[in-house]
């Protein structure tokens, strides 16, 4: 209780001040030349304030401030004489931030500068009618942050938006760890899934640990308070060193996760130059000094006319190398930094904790990795599916999205040959049946039905699934660690709880929620008694209708609408992956509004998602495979369910029930963009 007192008084104080700071700022702003902006364009004769923000406290962001504003002066821009720059930092407060983003984007200040993944994603969306023109840096993933960039190097975002991504070199990383150590084999990462920065870099880590043969094992953590104890597990769990991407909650404490590594004697490194100096054995990351310098120069030629809408989004890293001698002599196992890491180190610390620096940061050749080698073979793989459904297909676009991320060439590593029972479980034996005739290297299996099938028929090929919500229950394995020899893979559960405690937290008048499943498939079985489970433990009712067939779909959405309940909260399974849109329409006439699991639901009638992601699932699966086709036994890779875990909103379909949705939740969703409607 004392800690959220504190929290709260902290937040309050933090908002005074900014508010303050920001009234008392000068306001004056300076008409845009018309001159496209270059490095000869003449500074502004009137002084206009420029809104630096940053989200806390910390060497990177304060590095990426201090570069931007070097960059700004390289272009005649100088702090105080043709420009007043405004400093403001939300101290790791997210409401102070959101107030400040608010305040910031109202119109005084024609251009405003964020530094930080949380910094962009509340200015932009304080920000969405475009009154200021944003300018952002140090964000590890733009596409990824929900702020409306389609993809990098290109100019598909909002107009008033231009700015820089500085995605980690974690595949560096960890050739350089493997290089240190060449057994290498267990990593363990803590992260936390609400940042977008960091999830990138785990998903990017994923790959990389299934090209080199490595396991990752991923504990998640919610504060900074729960980092000693995500180390201390993931040590115990047999992790040979910890490794942290771009995640600002474990850097916050950083030196927890490395008192627990020091206890087991093993090291830690880092996408993250600097924290050598708190006991990291290898940062590879970037030069932030220089990420801002580029930012500035970007928000100069801005500021001397050019136009934010034809500057691309692109990554910027200027790539260093820190080692530290201390942490060296400690560990467990015989690490050691072989010469070419010394000679283009830009810092190390010596045994006696001098430090020594070699070269800057900007002049060192970068570590690249070799590209991998082809495999001695070119494995068959047999895909097999229950049906056609959009989130099979959304995971097997994953899962070829997963083979290329491990270094996997279509052809001449794989070939993949695709069946599909069109959803008949008459019809599933045989075409597994035709898929062991001709035969395969590797089964890759999608849906409940199928899986249940597959054990019964293969043995002694590898298995590995997805799109299973519950490989238990069907007697592939008892535990993540205990399963069938020749069977692997990720399982697909839906996110139950999470969904419950949204619909007491900011639904509290439903009490009464209706659902369909379908009694024929194991899985729905389980789903529909887990979110019954779930329900039951917030004080909400469930009622279950049974639907069989597909063809009975729509008179079962129509039964349910017809229910008296106050929402639909529709579980997954084969039949309503297929039929959602039945469902869809009969709410929407009904005025009923519908929670679901699935991101595509949302295309179909669905309000608001708690979901997985089928194509990160997919990706992840084919992470399992790799490992398989580089000589891993099935047996050795545990079963794990997806990590992330997505919070969206279609407002449209929201707004036509007449949803209320309350702001504090808005502001935790990420909003759906218009598309066309998926079939």
């Amino acid at each position: 209780m004392w800690h959220t007192v504190q929290r709260l008084a902290l937040g309050t104080i933090l908002i005074a001040l900014a508010s303050a700071v920001l009234l008392l700022a000068d306001r004056r702003s300076t008409p845009r030349a018309t001159r496209p902006g270059n490095s000869k364009v003449a500074p502004p004769r009137v002084v206009q304030t420029i809104p630096l923000f940053q989200f806390n406290s910390s060497s990177i962001l304060d590095d990426t401030a201090a570069g931007v504003i070097d960059g700004l002066a390289e272009r005649g821009y100088r702090n105080g004489e043709q420009i007043r720059i405004l400093r403001l930092n939300a101290e790791s407060d997210l409401p102070t931030a959101n107030t400040i983003a608010k305040q910031i984007t109202d119109g005084s200040y024609p251009l405003v500068i964020t530094v930080s993944t949380l910094c962009l994603q509340v200015v932009a969306h304080a920000n969405k009618d475009g009154r200021a023109v944003h300018v952002f840096g140090a964000v590890t993933d733009p596409a990824g942050a929900g702020v409306g960039i389609q993809r990098m190097d290109s100019t598909e975002k909002p107009r008033h938006l231009a700015g820089m991504g500085t995605f980690q070199p974690v595949a560096r990383a960890f050739h350089a760890a493997r290089d240190l150590w060449p057994d290498l084999k267990v990593v363990g990462t803590a992260w936390n899934p609400t940042e977008a920065n960091s999830q990138a870099c785990v998903i990017r880590g994923r790959a990389i640990c299934a090209e080199l043969g490595i396991t990752l094992l991923e504990a998640n953590i919610e504060s900074s308070r729960d980092v000693m104890e995500a180390g201390d597990s993931l040590t115990a769990r047999g992790a040979q060193a910890l490794w942290t991407g771009g995640d600002v909650t474990v850097q916050n404490a950083f030196e927890s996760l490395v008192q627990a590594a020091r206890k087991a004697r093993v090291p830690v490194f880092t996408n993250t130059c600097g924290l050598v100096r708190k006991g990291a054995l290898l940062d590879v990351g970037a030069s932030y000094t220089e990420v801002g310098k580029a930012v500035g120069l970007m928000a100069a030629d801005i500021l001397g006319g050019a136009d934010p809408a034809t500057i691309p989004v692109h990554d910027r890293m200027p790539e260093q190398i820190q080692l530290n001698h201390q942490t060296l002599k400690g560990l467990r196992d015989p690490w050691t930094f072989p010469p070419k890491y010394v000679s283009r180190a830009g810092l190390i610390i010596e045994e006696d904790g001098s430090v020594r620096t070699n070269v800057k940061p900007e002049a060192q050749a970068p570590v690249v990795p070799q590209p991998p080698a082809p495999l001695a073979k070119t494995w068959r793989l047999q895909l097999v599916q229950y049906n056609e459904s959009p989130g099979a297909e959304e995971s097997l676009r994953g899962f070829m999205v997963g083979l290329k991320e491990a270094g996997l060439v279509d052809g001449r590593d794989f070939t993949l040959r695709r069946r599909s029972a069109q959803g008949d479980m008459a019809t599933l034996p045989g075409v597994l049946d035709a898929a062991q005739a001709e035969g395969g290297d590797l089964f890759v299996i999608l849906s409940t039905p199928t899986l249940q099938v597959a054990i019964q028929k293969i043995k002694d090929t590898p298995l590995v699934f997805t799109f299973v919500a519950n490989p238990f229950v069907i007697g592939a394995g008892k535990t993540d660690t205990d399963h069938l020899p020749n069977v692997t893979g990720v399982y697909t559960i839906g996110a139950y709880r999470d969904m419950a405690v949204l619909l007491k937290t900011h639904f509290p008048q439903f009490t009464r929620v209706g659902t369909l499943f379908c009694p024929a498939e194991i899985n729905s079985i389980h789903n529909k008694d887990k979110v019954l489970e779930e329900l039951e433990k917030q004080g909400i009712t469930l009622d279950a209708i049974p639907v069989s067939t597909a063809s009975e779909f729509p008179d079962a959405a129509l039964a349910l609408c017809s229910r008296n309940i106050d929402a639909v909260v529709q579980i997954i399974d084969n039949i309503t992956d297929s039929s959602f849109v039945s469902l869809g329409n009969c709410a929407k006439r009904a005025k009923l509004p519908v929670f679901c699991f699935t991101t595509n639901a949302l295309h179909q009638g669905g309000m608001i998602c708690v979901a997985r992601d089928y194509v990160d699932i997919g990706r992840e699966t084919a992470q399992k495979a790799a490992l398989i086709m580089r000589g891993r036994s099935p047996a050795d890779i545990p079963f794990a369910p997806p990590q992330r875990v997505r919070r969206m909103i279609n407002l449209e379909n929201a707004q036509a029930v007449g949803l209320q949705i309350p702001e504090a939740l808005l502001r935790e969703l990420e909003v759906l963009q218009p598309t066309t409607p998926k079939p």
